[in-house]
């Protein structure tokens, strides 16, 4: 019998891709990456404007099991059990730039 390990990256992974569905059902452009040598990331862009973008990245909080989703400088914008919240909080930063 032969246990499968699911490293960070993986589950990372896992939830931007919730997060994902969530934008693109919202009308929002997604791009993920995960390339070997870093975390992997959603970059996420208002269609009418690609140049208005976020990168966000999903990370494990302290030592357990929860994780939240973050923007690439840092700010949490929400717990990964939320990806709709996520992808409001998004899309509310991604209007307002795009509005002034």
């Amino acid at each position: 019998m032969s246990a499968q390990v699911i490293t960070e990256a993986e589950t990372a992974l896992g939830h931007l891709e919730r997060l994902t569905d969530a934008l693109r059902s919202d009308g929002w452009t997604v791009e993920v990456a995960a390339p070997d040598d870093r975390r992997p990331s959603a970059l996420v862009a208002d269609p009418l404007m690609r140049a208005l973008s976020e990168n966000v990245i999903a990370v494990r909080e302290g030592s357990g099991d929860d994780w939240a989703y973050f923007y690439g400088w840092g700010e949490r914008i929400a717990p990964c059990t939320d990806p709709s919240g996520a992808a409001s909080a998004l899309g509310r930063v991604l209007t307002a730039r795009r509005d002034n």
